[in-house]
């Protein structure tokens, strides 16, 4: 009996290859060596080379023709372009509640505020069950990981920041809420320079 491991090595290899990169694997510019991979995931060369591939396809990894895959290092140029991108999801999601405001508050509401402002952006996103921009912000936040990994802020202060956006998301005040968010994206394009030299 087949698994599903030895039906689909290339599905199998793009997921581990996506939670390795989840969870910090790679660092920024770092060279991704397909044999060291493969024998790190536990599959061959090849699905591991399809898997990079795609991913390389999707902007998730750097290829450079005769020298291999490479964990992108973003420019502070590039990480502001992505962070005006998630705004700008964000405001679609928030065009795109027609099931009424009371789904947007529950999001809200389910958000812890200490986990900072990316969760509250998820739930946003989330509850205007718009797959393709659900699936675009996704790939926003998978190009950003390292990013917001290095922009967390002690507890205290994530939830300083969010707390104000969950209080006007329940009290049905998009406007202040879009007000939050564009002092929030002012706030860390300010900070990109200095994280971006903290990760260099």
């Amino acid at each position: 009996m087949q698994t599903s491991s030895t039906r689909d090595p290339y599905g199998c290899a793009l997921g581990a290859v996506r939670r390795l990169a989840a969870r910090g694997r790679f660092g920024p510019g770092q060279a991704i060596v397909v044999t060291e991979l493969a024998a790190e995931v536990g599959y061959s060369a090849t699905p591991v080379r399809e898997a990079l591939a795609c991913l390389a396809g999707q902007g998730l990894i750097d290829r450079h023709r005769g020298r291999g895959y490479f964990y992108p290092a973003l420019s502070p140029a590039e990480v502001i372009d992505l962070f005006e991108l998630q705004l700008a999801y964000l405001h679609a999601a928030l065009a795109l509640y027609p099931r009424g405001p009371a789904l947007l508050r529950k999001a809200a509401a389910d958000v812890d505020p200490e986990d900072g402002p990316q969760a509250l952006f998820e739930a946003i996103i989330g509850q205007s069950a718009n797959g393709a921009l659900i699936l675009a912000h996704q790939r926003v936040v998978d190009r950003l990981k390292t990013v917001l990994a290095a922009e967390r802020l002690p507890n205290r202060e994530e939830r300083a920041t969010v707390q104000p956006m969950i209080d006007a998301i329940g009290a049905g005040r998009i406007s202040d809420l879009l007000s939050l968010l564009e002092a929030y994206h002012e706030t860390r394009c300010a900070r990109t320079a200095v994280l971006h030299a903290s990760r260099s």
